[in-house]
């Protein structure tokens, strides 16, 4: 469905293309990049006088002149009467094809441990059994990428859990990671101890004044009572906790208080973003981000010619074209909204070696729909089919097997040949309007889900 989905994306754009005002007889100025769109990405070249467009489901990141693929899998731990279902973020360098994970849930495999403990008289599931349709113990968790800087890249953890004889409850908290390392990255290593102390309390600040007026606004007019009250002033502001985004081409700070508890308690409180005076990372990365300008679209400039985004009345499709000096366009491609970053592979150009090993990334994505140990787009997931959530785009992956003789909260690098993959998801992390995730697996429906969308966790200050 994926792959239909870029082909008529693709199939349209060549169609406006032609249809569109452009120069007559005029060929667009060379140029070579990647765009970034949510979960896939569009490798796009005007050389030879035409242009050249593919669109891959693959997620990257380009740092220190080397690519590398982000992809998360399931780490299942689930009993006959136990859905047990992590998660981890993994990075893998395209050139050498090594995986190393960043980013893995300890929750579901602490919980795992304990249940294994408590009821030594049951085994772990193969992966092709299923759990009971109604099972006593419930805990997933879901790692979501929001944002790609260079080496760092912004994350979204949410966990959801229903244990036997308690109440259930959800977490959810953001932070941001080194890809070199898979160190968790705080304020002062952006931006340096004395700017990363000042934005911290500058945040701290601002939630305890919005917590503050939220409680007595709400309290006021009778639209909370004091359980809910007590949930909000229960919330702590953790520093460690934000997301980055680009404002007037700035690095921008937005904190995103983590919840934990029932039904909203579960959620972030996302503050509005504070701007930060860029520092020396940051031009490297500024380049890859698109400015507003005066008409309100997005536009990325280079030296002999600009890249513009311009978006659709409800934002959820950009057309993208090439302008050269003259302010002369081409239409390009429509994708799908929002636009994450954009890749220059012509300044400096791609050497042979490089391009050959993104080719083949590319290639591989384009299978990753069609090998049973892969992608399933036609079946559901055994674990978490039942009472599944309706989706845009239904995606849903199956784990590999894996050595379950007693659950574990490490599991050894999976090697490229035989992991178990999906892009990781993407979006705006400013752009509340769309975090509904695309491609997101279906995800089982019970007592602790409050019914809201996974997509609307943020809450805005204002």
């Amino acid at each position: 469905m994926r792959r239909s989905l870029l082909a008529a994306l693709c199939a349209i754009a060549a169609g406006c293309s032609r249809g569109a005002s452009r120069p007559r007889g005029e060929s667009p100025p060379p140029a070579e990049f990647l765009v970034a769109s949510q979960d896939s990405t569009f490798w796009i070249a005007t050389t030879d006088s035409s242009v050249r467009i593919r669109g891959e489901p693959i997620t990257l990141a380009a740092y220190e002149g080397r690519f590398y693929e982000l992809y998360s899998a399931e780490d299942d731990y689930s009993f006959p009467d136990a859905l047990l279902v992590g998660e981890r973020l993994y990075r893998r360098d395209i050139t050498t094809g090594d995986s190393v994970p960043v980013f893995a849930d300890t929750t579901v495999g602490r919980i795992a441990i304990t249940y294994a403990r408590d009821h030594p008289d049951e085994r772990p599931l193969t992966p092709d059994e299923e759990v009971d349709p109604d099972p006593e113990t419930s805990a997933t968790s879901q790692i979501d990428v929001i944002g790609v800087f260079g080496p760092y890249v912004g994350y979204e953890y949410h966990v959801d859990v229903a244990l036997a004889g308690s109440s259930p409850w959800h977490a959810t908290r953001r932070g941001m990671l080194d890809l070199r390392s898979g160190a968790s990255v705080g304020l002062a290593d952006l931006f340096g101890k004395t700017v990363g102390q000042a934005l911290a309390d500058s945040g701290r600040r601002r939630y305890e004044f919005v917590r503050d007026s939220i409680v007595r606004d709400h309290k006021a007019r009778g639209a909370i009572d004091q359980r809910g009250a007590d949930a909000l002033m229960r919330l702590h502001f953790d520093d460690r906790s934000f997301s980055l985004s680009s404002v007037d081409g700035k690095p921008a700070v937005s904190f995103d208080v983590p919840g934990r508890g029932e039904g909203s308690a579960g959620n972030v409180i996302e503050l509005d973003p504070m701007s930060v005076e860029p520092t020396p990372w940051w031009p490297s990365v500024a380049e890859r981000l698109a400015i507003q300008n005066a008409n309100g679209d997005d536009e990325w400039t280079r030296r002999h010619y600009r890249v513009v985004a311009r978006y659709d009345a409800s934002g959820d499709v950009a057309r993208l074209s090439i302008a050269d000096s003259a302010r002369r366009e081409w239409p390009v491609v429509m994708l799908a909204a929002p636009i994450r970053d954009v890749t220059w592979l012509d300044d400096p150009p791609l050497d042979g070696a490089l391009r050959a090993h993104l080719t083949r990334a590319f290639d591989a994505a384009a299978s990753y729909g069609s090998s049973e140990r892969e992608t399933v787009l036609t079946r559901e997931h055994p674990r978490t089919a039942a009472g599944r959530v309706p989706t845009r785009l239904m995606t849903v992956v199956r784990s590999l097997p894996s050595s379950r003789a007693t659950p574990s909260v490490s599991r050894t690098n999976a090697p490229i040949q035989i992991r178990s993959r999906k892009p990781a998801r993407n979006v705006r992390a400013d752009d509340a309007g769309t975090r509904q995730q695309h491609g997101a697996r279906v995800r089982r429906r019970h007592s602790l889900d409050d019914g809201q969308g996974r997509g609307h966790r943020g809450v805005s200050a204002q």
